[in-house]
């Protein structure tokens, strides 16, 4: 586990002090260390982000707001990031409370302090990873007769016939799709392990089995473990996906 780390401190002495003392537990990485509450809303908002570390305060005020207003931001925009206010005012613990902070440090950093706060954040980091895993697990998808709740695990391939679009499942089920274009399935299932091989197939690289290719009529198709049938791969594609297929999984053959 890795818990990504921003500093927002201008005080190179303070940041480097902290970041000494997080990179003590093994559990955090430095993902960048800004100046100011405006750098830091930049920052996440391009790059991956699980925690950060503010000083209440992190620069000269004529510059830069309060860590404060950095928290309703992140809480607006990025609620899954945890954000924690660092002061030599213990009384700023409330108004760190008032903007969602995950915690409130007082500056001299205690040792007992930060190992209790340590120990929050990687239980809510934790947590927030089990909820993104059970998401990836399954997708909503509107059929015919409503709304159906598929696991990824259970889908062969996604097939385009008669001008609609259908999951062809392990099981043999096929669920047919109302509202998607094959652009928009492949935007969703992509991420979740799953390759566009043909303009009329989206297959899920785990259940792949072999890669065929016939070079005397260009003919190239995919087979997968207990199914009785081949869906075909574009010879554009071919390459692409045995690639994929070589590099996520040794047992393919193509």
């Amino acid at each position: 586990m890795e818990i990504r780390v921003l500093l927002v401190e201008s005080n190179e002495l303070i940041r480097g002090e902290l970041w000494n003392r997080l990179a003590m537990y093994r559990t955090f990485r430095l993902a960048g260390a800004v100046d100011t509450a405006e750098q830091a809303i930049d920052f996440v908002a391009a790059h991956e982000v699980d925690v950060v570390f503010a000083n209440r305060q992190p620069a000269d005020p004529r510059i830069t707001s309060e860590a404060s207003h950095l928290g309703v931001i992140l809480f607006q925009n990025h609620p899954d990031i945890q954000l924690v206010v660092y002061s030599e005012e213990r009384d700023y613990a409330y108004h760190a409370c008032r903007a969602q902070c995950a915690g409130f440090l007082l500056y001299p950093f205690d040792s007992l302090d930060l190992q209790m706060l340590v120990n929050r954040l990687t239980y809510i980091h934790d947590l927030q990873q089990i909820k993104r895993e059970t998401a990836e697990r399954s997708i909503m998808v509107k059929t015919r007769s409503g709304y159906q709740l598929t696991r990824i695990q259970d889908i062969l391939f996604v097939e385009h016939i008669n001008r609609s679009n259908r999951i062809v499942a392990e099981d043999g089920r096929v669920i047919e799709l109302m509202g998607y274009t094959m652009n928009a399935l492949e935007k969703l299932l992509e991420p979740r392990g799953f390759f566009r091989c043909h303009q009329s197939f989206i297959v899920n690289l785990s259940k792949v089995s072999a890669v065929h290719a016939d070079n005397e009529v260009k003919r190239y198709t995919v087979s997968f473990r207990d199914y009785d049938g081949e869906i075909l791969v574009s010879r554009e594609k071919y390459a692409a996906m045995v690639s994929l297929l070589r590099e996520k999984f040794a047992r393919i053959s193509g």
